[in-house]
């Protein structure tokens, strides 16, 4: 068994600590049992995330299939996790020949859904999902794949995901995250999840009182908020207090008021976790730097993506950790993706891992985008794709 994007030496403990189950502490936080082993687990794959996890580029694949029409729904361009991706994508696809078009998802499931209708009345040939989660868009598309569209989830949950209730995976090709291939959804649960709540267990030595912010109307950061909790559980002498905000809070400037109430609610918590950057520069950075202006100078802020606000963030030490994942690398990569399945091949892996991105670690660029010798991704890929 492999945990996709870690070291291998922190593989088999990772997954018999993941197996645990989590019983109720104190303020509706996770209570587990502490133990040094469980901190020194989460110490060395923390050190491996922080040293970065990327793989092998691929080597080899089909010629560019010129003479596509291709859309990229972002689930918002505010976000830069959709965003990023999205716009990596529609790059490689100039490359490959192909007619794109981005698509702002304004991170409303109507929006997705008159989209991907619209596509299928374009008679496009595939439309890209970043951040749009098959659950939301189920019945669009399946009408478009009838009309003969393609569809492939990047960053993106598709219909059997944990929270569909056995339902059946409609993408036509989904972007494999590991060298198993496995999908988004694994990805988020056993890497991205995971690899941040060991950050808090081993920056804290396991004694961590954490507001954990949760935005549980997206399928894919309930996914990322309960996995870093079920992570959390195992910390005996971890305190979590969850404090949910919907999407709509989000973009609409009731985030700062929220995670302030928070903060001020429990006045001993050491950390606060958000399941995506944007929520830190939607109100969470602000509501931290007004907690640390008041005395809590040691407040810890945690992200995910390690998107470029926040990189700057983390430079001047707003933000504390970020689990790097490189936006551009994946557009590009889901463009390979969809080449194959245009040529009748399977997707293979890309080879993206993660850089996690700390005080002591910070990032030599203003933009994450892979480990440094993993730089040469698109001159790969144009040369597999024979448009070098």
């Amino acid at each position: 068994m492999k945990r996709a994007g870690i070291a291998a030496a922190c593989v088999m403990a990772l997954a018999s600590t993941l197996a645990a189950c989590a019983g109720e502490g104190p303020s509706g936080g996770q209570a587990g049992s502490t133990t040094e082993k469980l901190v020194e687990e989460a110490k060395a794959n923390t050190e491996a995330a922080l040293a970065g996890t990327d793989r092998p580029l691929p080597k080899g694949g089909p010629r560019a299939q010129s003479g596509k029409t291709v859309w990229a729904i972002a689930c918002t361009t505010q976000g830069a996790g959709c965003l990023l991706p999205a716009e990596g994508f529609l790059e490689a696809a100039k490359k490959l020949g192909w007619t794109g078009k981005l698509i702002d998802g304004k991170a409303d499931p109507g929006v997705y859904n008159s989209q991907l209708r619209a596509a299928g009345a374009a008679s496009v040939d595939a439309v890209a999902l970043f951040g749009v989660d098959c659950s939301a868009v189920k019945g669009s598309i399946e009408a478009i794949q009838r009309d003969g569209v393609k569809v492939i989830g990047s960053n993106a949950l598709d219909c059997d995901d944990d929270y569909s209730r056995g339902g059946k995976p409609l993408f036509d090709a989904y972007l494999p995250w590991g060298e198993d291939l496995i999908s988004y959804n694994d990805y988020l649960s056993t890497v991205v999840g995971p690899t941040i709540a060991d950050w808090v267990i081993a920056k804290t030595a396991g004694k961590a009182e954490i507001i954990q912010m949760r935005q549980d109307d997206s399928a894919t950061l309930r996914l990322i908020g309960e996995s870093q909790e079920k992570r959390l559980g195992e910390c005996g002498g971890c305190t979590v207090h969850k404090v949910s905000y919907t999407g709509a809070d989000l973009l609409g400037g009731k985030l700062q008021a929220k995670a302030s109430a928070a903060l001020q609610k429990y006045p001993n918590a050491s950390v606060v976790m958000v399941p995506t950057d944007a929520a830190i520069t939607l109100g969470v950075g602000a509501a931290a730097g007004q907690a640390r202006a008041a005395g809590r100078k040691d407040l810890l802020l945690v992200g995910n993506e390690g998107v470029p606000s926040s990189i700057k963030l983390l430079r001047d030490g707003t933000q504390s950790y970020a689990i790097g994942r490189p936006l551009t690398w994946t557009g590009w990569a889901t463009a390979d993706a969809l080449n194959r399945l245009f040529a009748g091949e399977k997707p293979v892996d890309p080879g993206i891992g993660v850089g996690s991105m700390d005080a002591g670690h910070l990032p030599t660029t203003d933009v994450y985008d892979g480990n440094p010798k993993s730089s040469g991704y698109q001159a790969n890929y144009a040369s597999s794709w024979g448009v070098g």
